[in-house]
């Protein structure tokens, strides 16, 4: 096999990979999401100094991720700090990578989680009926009738991301929200 063969080869293996990580991706968070909530992803949360009046932005305790209130959408994800942290952790170790077949999965691979970490899930504030704090979980009660944690069970370091915040800034999110809804203040 010539030269340009193997090139050609080599990119297809590569497009392929590419693919693989794409449909790998998709399919962890179709699985990681429930399906009776209107949940859509937005590739990066706005920065904190984009925000408009009445908008707000809360972190974890741990500050690994954060809560924003957009307009009229809540988005959820890695916090700006993790996400710098991630990136900086892949592109040390790309520096690593040889070259050959090996070295070029492990940058595409690389590429692919560093162009989607900084993803947030979107959830539209017209699909809410209600938001509250209870006892140390954000609880949302959708439209179509279902009700529970904002993060479901997901969980980042072994804790439960819904009992992650601080309950100060939960709450005040919480009244954010409510307050951006047309809602009374909790009791």
């Amino acid at each position: 096999m010539g030269p340009s063969s193997r090139r050609f080869v080599g990119g297809l293996i590569r497009l392929g990979l590419a693919a693989l990580a794409v449909v790998l991706v998709v399919g962890y968070f179709t699985r990681r999401v429930r399906r009776d909530e209107p949940i859509h992803v937005q590739r990066e949360a706005p920065a904190t100094e984009t925000l408009a009046p009445g908008d707000l932005r809360i972190y974890s305790a741990d500050s690994t991720v954060d809560l924003v209130l957009s307009g009229d959408h809540i988005l959820a994800g890695l916090s700006p700090k993790t996400i710098a942290k991630v990136k900086l952790k892949l592109d040390s170790s790309a520096a690593r990578d040889t070259g050959g077949l090996g070295g070029s999965i492990g940058k595409l691979v690389k590429n692919s989680v560093a162009g989607a970490i900084g993803t947030h899930a979107s959830y539209p504030l017209s699909e809410i009926r209600d938001i509250r704090f209870d006892g140390d979980q954000i609880v949302v009660d959708w439209k179509s009738g279902k009700h529970g944690e904002l993060f479901g069970n997901t969980k980042v370091n072994g804790e439960n991301i819904s009992s992650s915040f601080r309950p100060d800034d939960a709450q005040r999110f919480v009244e954010a929200v409510r307050a951006r809804m047309g809602l009374p203040a909790a009791r």
